[in-house]
């Protein structure tokens, strides 16, 4: 499994006063930690900056990749603020998010095309979020469709059937694995990935729910998932899980983890 470490997020209030003093420190320390823990990208998501957005990634990215050997999912709704991101990062990045609403592919779709990224692409449209996994895997064929006639490679895309908050929904882990399911049953070529966190958003013992959710979707076929590498308890699960799943040929990840942690 692909693992995308979720913490380098502005809406955490010791990234956010990092990110406004620059505290060059703190983010390569921060990021150092997830990609050490096992993360092969790291999220970075600067949003709370607001119309200092494009500023933020502009000094961010440079500081990180100059620093660390690490690649970034740029995390951002402002198209401007994308593209510079995009600009200044070396190597493929991740571009987090698209989706099908027609204003967001209009103002998205010409970066992808630009600087071939791969892409996060989100499960919704202008009726916002499915309420079923059926309209889910519906949205999901629509934004292949647009991808392929647009020469988006398909090794490039990664689908993600939306994570909804069980505190919301209490039905709502039953709807993310149904569709996850039915996304890899009908486009089993394509990779798929979910937000792991926010199943857990607003309710006590996070981390539990966080786990368990991303056991459950590692056996539905998920390949890849932005959450937190700096909890051993949901990385020696996941190596388990893995193993036990025969997804692990001669159980290296387990192992080396196992060795890791002895270290």
């Amino acid at each position: 499994m692909i693992i995308i470490g979720e913490r380098l997020n502005s809406s955490r209030q010791v990234v956010y006063q990092a990110l406004v003093t620059k505290n060059e420190i703190f983010l390569i320390n921060e990021a150092r930690r997830q990609v050490e823990a096992g993360a092969q990208f790291v999220d970075l998501n600067v949003s709370a900056l607001l119309e200092k957005e494009a500023e933020a990634l502009h000094w961010a990215i440079p500081l990180l990749q100059q620093n660390l050997d690490i690649f970034l999912a740029i995390d951002t709704l402002n198209p401007q603020a994308m593209k510079v991101g995009l600009e200044v990062h070396h190597g493929q990045a991740i571009l987090n998010y698209i989706t099908a609403e027609k204003s967001r592919l209009e103002a998205m779709l010409p970066l992808v095309k630009d600087y071939s990224p791969l892409v996060i692409a989100l499960c919704l449209d202008e009726q916002g979020v499915p309420s079923q996994p059926e309209d889910c895997l519906k949205i999901a064929d629509k934004l292949l469709e647009i991808f392929q006639k647009n020469g988006v490679p398909e090794q490039n895309i990664f689908l993600d059937p939306l994570v909804r908050p069980l505190g919301v929904n209490p039905e709502a882990g039953k709807i993310f694995l149904r569709s996850l399911e039915l996304i890899k049953k009908n486009f089993p070529q394509v990779k798929t990935v979910a937000g792991i966190s926010n199943v857990s958003f607003g309710l006590p013992w996070r981390a539990l729910l966080n786990r368990t959710l991303l056991l459950l979707a590692r056996g539905k076929g998920l390949d890849a998932a932005i959450c937190n590498p700096l909890d051993k308890k949901l990385t020696a699960q996941l190596r388990a899980t893995e193993a036990l799943l025969g997804l692990d040929p001669q159980l290296t990840n387990y192992l080396g983890f196992y060795r890791q942690q002895k270290k």
